[in-house]
């Protein structure tokens, strides 16, 4: 009975969740589905600005190609920027035929209002929860305490979480593939089937976001920890990643003549091109801006001198390499500023925003306030959400506290606990990846681990309280 009526509870929460979800979904629609000017005059969809134009201009030239006749393989496009985020939207348009971009509005396509984006959000939606669900589901046969039920609160009801699904983000599919990923390594079958799929799932999260590129590494080591010895699930997984990044390797050959998986646009535009003056600056005692300026020079000047074509692949390569290692030499310079700096952006990634995407619909780069003074522009909530990440973290450190407490306790380790260990490697991978940018959008996926500390703590809490026992 006590079964029944959790389980009843647990489906009026995820029920709930998806109504107020399309509730958001339908609200945001009606508020930030516009045409706006910036200030610098220029027309843009107030809901799908900036980087998601971007993703949408994408979908666009992939649906047209579609519309045109061509296949579904030879329409694809290279993986420039997000990659799946723009094959389903360009798929979903191409279905409906609708066009996407509405033609020269003060000399600028512009992503059209009211053109059908709703089911967009809807699918998202319910594909979210339905992993939140499989997830639970199997969480609750493995973990012997009754933390699964604050952890189904925590994922459905959070609101750093929940704001992705009303959005044109790829953070909603991004953790709805997590969360398939966490569903399989707690459930562990012998089958190498099976773990040809986990391997294929954690490719497939690279192509919704590239900066999973490497996410296989915590998955081997936790494999490695539950089968020690046994490497069969070990070579399926990287067998089943490899199909995927080889796939996309072709895909990529085709359009550009050029083998590659990882991103270009992500590799030329990374800690280089973001955060080399920074570290530039502080090493020879300068202003930013003139160590971004002698930057500029020196690349031109090399670019020059090499005859290089950016819009040659081959030499597109060659300057990520030469940037690469332009910034491995600023960091090894200046290891200590480059340590302090690291940090800093960590803390500040580490601070959960629960506005993040609504402060995006209001946020316009071209605002002069927001080059005359980026920290107030873009961080007029910091106070709330300092205090907002210290109540949630008072949770997570209590249910961190308990684990541990447990584990030496029983002076061994369970299958679950190492499912644990896997979530903090998780959380360390992302941080590491990055952190430099020090942006909370990027901590997203790390919130998920942190439900199951979240759960922990809730459960030592009513325990202290003698609510439960």
């Amino acid at each position: 009975m006590i079964q029944k009526n959790l389980f009843k509870i647990e489906i009026v929460i995820i029920f709930f969740s998806i109504i107020l979800s399309f509730y958001f979904a339908i609200s945001d629609l009606k508020k930030f589905d516009k045409i706006k000017l910036n200030f610098k005059n220029q027309s843009y969809n107030q809901l799908l600005y900036e980087d998601l134009g971007y993703t949408w201009q994408i979908a666009d030239e992939f649906r047209k190609k579609l519309d045109s006749g061509k296949g579904f393989i030879e329409s694809l496009p290279n993986y420039k920027h997000y990659f799946l985020p723009s094959i389903i939207v360009g798929y979903y348009y191409h279905l409906i035929d609708k066009d996407i971009f509405v033609e020269q509005l003060n000399n600028k396509d512009v992503i059209k209002v009211k053109n059908s984006k709703l089911p967009l959000l809807i699918f998202q939606i319910l594909i979210y929860y339905l992993s939140v669900f499989i997830f639970t589901k199997e969480l609750k046969k493995k973990v012997k305490l009754p933390i699964y039920l604050p952890v189904l609160i925590f994922l459905t009801l959070e609101p750093s979480i929940i704001q992705w699904h009303h959005s044109f983000w790829s953070e909603s599919l991004f953790l709805s593939l997590m969360l398939c990923i966490f569903y399989l390594l707690l459930k562990l079958q012998k089958n190498f089937l099976f773990y040809l799929l986990l391997g294929i799932l954690v490719a497939v999260l690279y192509l919704q976001r590239s900066v999973s590129f490497l996410y296989i590494i915590p998955v081997l080591i936790y494999l490695s920890i539950i089968f020690k010895k046994n490497i069969k699930p070990l070579v399926f997984t990287i067998l089943g990643c490899l199909l995927i990044f080889f796939l996309t390797g072709l895909n990529n050959l085709k359009k550009t003549d050029k083998f590659y998986v990882l991103s270009l646009e992500h590799q030329y535009y990374s800690y280089y091109h973001y955060f080399a003056q920074y570290i530039k600056a502080d090493r020879e005692n300068t202003e930013i801006s003139k160590a971004a300026d002698e930057l500029k020079v020196m690349e031109q000047n090399w670019i020059s001198e090499n005859k290089i074509d950016l819009d040659i692949v081959e030499d597109y390569l060659k300057a990520i390499d030469f940037r690469n290692k332009s910034f491995l030499n600023e960091v090894v310079q200046n290891p200590l500023f480059t340590f302090k700096f690291f940090t800093k952006k960590i803390i500040m990634m580490c601070i959960i925003h629960p506005t993040w995407v609504d402060e995006s619909y209001k946020t316009d780069k071209s605002d002069p306030e927001a080059r005359n003074n980026p920290k107030k522009y873009y961080h007029k909530n910091l106070k709330r959400n300092i205090l907002y990440s210290i109540f949630l973290y008072f949770f997570i450190l209590i249910g961190f506290i308990s684990w541990i407490k447990k584990i030496l306790k029983n002076k061994s380790t369970d299958n679950f606990d190492k499912f644990i260990l896997f979530n903090i490697l998780s959380i360390l991978y992302f941080v590491l990846i990055s952190g430099f940018w020090g942006n909370p959008k990027y901590f997203t996926p790390c919130t998920l681990s942190l439900s199951l500390f979240f759960g922990y703590g809730i459960n030592e809490i009513l325990q202290k309280l003698k609510i439960i026992k």
